[in-house]
């Protein structure tokens, strides 16, 4: 029995595309197989032009929609990408720890309660150290304007860590 040439390449064409290693910076538990490059694609969002290093992320697919991104740069290059984004980084939204105790929508917070999902941190291993104040900002939107960020920036003697979780949906088109 032949099999048609065209039925041998397209076998090897979805083999090919299972086989795809991931990409190191991503998460456990991200969507498999999508790299950094792709992810943010659908963000239509790009890293700083300055050095940086430490880059983790996690996207989930499309009809979850989630892109969490951290990374470590230095101070100046934190609020220039910020202030490219929309955010006044002279002005944050807030700080952790808020210092407030409260509910929202029924439940209880603390002064000390995650900023992000609690479970979700423990995902991508971001430990906050509840001495240091962080600042907070809930207005960086991607070049599309559909898509909005939290962003939580750990100051630091050098360089600042900062941790970026969508809020609202990324459109690709």
């Amino acid at each position: 029995m032949r099999v048609p040439i065209v039925a041998v390449v397209a076998a090897a064409l979805m083999l090919a595309g299972c086989g795809k290693e991931p990409d190191p910076r991503a998460y456990p538990g991200s969507e498999s197989g999508v790299t950094w490059e792709e992810a943010t694609a659908r963000y239509r969002l790009s890293l700083p032009a300055c050095p940086m290093d430490g880059l983790r992320f996690d996207i989930q697919p499309r009809l979850t929609d989630r892109l969490a991104f951290t990374f470590t740069a230095t101070k100046s290059c934190v609020d220039d990408y910020l202030t490219q984004h929309g955010v006044d980084a002279a002005h944050p939204f807030g700080r952790w720890p808020s210092g407030v105790s409260g509910t929202a929508g029924g439940a209880a917070i603390g002064p000390y309660d995650p900023p992000f999902d609690a479970e979700e941190m423990r995902q991508f291993g971001w430990v906050l150290d509840p001495g240091v104040q962080h600042d907070t900002y809930d207005d960086f939107e991607t070049p599309n304007r559909w898509s909005t960020f939290e962003v939580l920036v750990k100051p630091g003697p050098d360089r600042e860590v900062v941790y970026f979780r969508s809020v609202t949906l990324g459109g690709d088109g």
